[in-house]
């Protein structure tokens, strides 16, 4: 019984033995792993450049030149959206001379009747239906729709200038209409210009513009005083009128001058080679003399009776043809009217369509 005990006893030891030694074999092996996990070099570390790339600022656009465009008011007639009467063809019954009036048909129409009696009914036999006069009125209209119409005045507004003053405030409006009629996209400036020793100003300007109520507001603010001596500051007026107006590139480009007294003699040069230089430019510069010597029609409205026409000039200031020569337009006077809107608008057609223009004229002013 004993040995049997001693036995058991001697396996459990053996056992427990076996046990403590396989455990210290396991420790020691587990520590050398750690110890060589420990006694490891750390990897090194690697360095990542990370480049981020932005997005270009937007390029700012630069125009050579600032577009400047002033909406306009009112593209079509102010006073007038429809033709003028029926009597008003633009002159192609007066120009064809025949007896029947005819129908009243647009002007610019597409189709040119050949035979019958015409687009604008007058005469019986075959033909076109238009006189030289109206198909030449017809395709100048039609150019300056297409490329569009800068009209300025260049206005004395010395003492003696104060009925012209008056008849341009009265009539400017039926003018601008008149003209719109035909060429919507038209505008309008005006230079006023006195003397050197005028009081207020030498040259006042409103520049090219759609607006009516600009061009009105500016007549209206002019005054006619100053200008004692004969010759005018018309070089000045020229000056300001021809390099500061605001002309658009490619429009049809009108000086009117309107005054009754020429330049100065140490002016004149100057305003020629100004007046050459707008030609040169596509430009057309015309003369309108007011003075009583050129108009002696404006003397007997004043008098009341006729005057010996014989006693005056009847003909434009020499200085005003020589500037409407050289500025490609025309010099005219009253040609014995009292009012000046019949000549302003021929010369604004560029003076070669003085009936189509009286006959435009007679369906606005009254």
């Amino acid at each position: 019984m004993q040995l049997q005990w001693y036995r058991s006893f001697s396996l459990w030891l053996a056992l427990l033995l076996l046990s403590l030694l396989l455990h210290i074999w396991l420790s020691w092996h587990a520590s050398r792993e750690a110890d060589a996990v420990v006694l490891t070099p750390p990897a090194p570390e690697r360095v990542v450049d990370i480049q981020l790339v932005s997005e270009p600022p937007p390029k700012e656009l630069v125009f050579e030149d600032p577009i400047e465009f002033e909406p306009p008011e009112v593209l079509v007639p102010t006073a007038a959206v429809t033709p003028p009467p029926p009597d008003v063809d633009l002159a192609m019954k007066a120009a064809a001379g025949g007896a029947s009036r005819g129908s009243s048909l647009p002007l610019l129409t597409d189709t040119i009747v050949t035979a019958g009696r015409g687009a604008t009914g007058f005469g019986t036999g075959v033909g076109n239906g238009l006189s030289n006069s109206a198909q030449g009125f017809a395709a100048y209209v039609q150019g300056l729709r297409e490329t569009g119409l800068d009209v300025v005045f260049v206005v004395d507004t010395t003492g003696s200038m104060d009925w012209v003053l008056n008849e341009a405030r009265a009539h400017m409006i039926d003018i601008v209409d008149a003209v719109r009629l035909l060429v919507p996209v038209s505008r309008f400036g005006v230079v006023a210009y006195r003397d050197y020793d005028s009081p207020g100003y030498v040259t006042r300007m409103q520049s090219l513009t759609f607006s009516l109520n600009k061009l009105t507001g500016f007549l209206g603010s002019l005054t006619a005083e100053g200008g004692g001596n004969f010759p005018e500051a018309v070089a000045a007026g020229l000056d300001v009128g021809v390099a500061k107006a605001g002309w658009r590139l490619g429009a049809r480009k009108v000086i009117i001058l309107i005054g009754d007294a020429p330049p100065h003699d140490g002016d004149l040069r100057h305003a020629l080679a100004l007046a050459r230089q707008f030609a040169t430019d596509s430009g057309q510069l015309s003369a309108l003399d007011v003075s009583h010597d050129g108009n002696p029609a404006l003397i007997e409205a004043v008098v009341g009776r006729p005057v010996d026409h014989n006693l005056f000039r009847n003909k434009p200031l020499y200085d005003f043809q020589q500037l409407a020569e050289a500025g490609g337009g025309i010099a005219t006077t009253m040609a014995g009217d009292v009012r000046i809107t019949k000549q302003l608008m021929s010369l604004i057609l560029g003076g070669r369509f003085a009936s189509e223009a009286g006959l435009l004229l007679e369906g606005f002013v009254q």
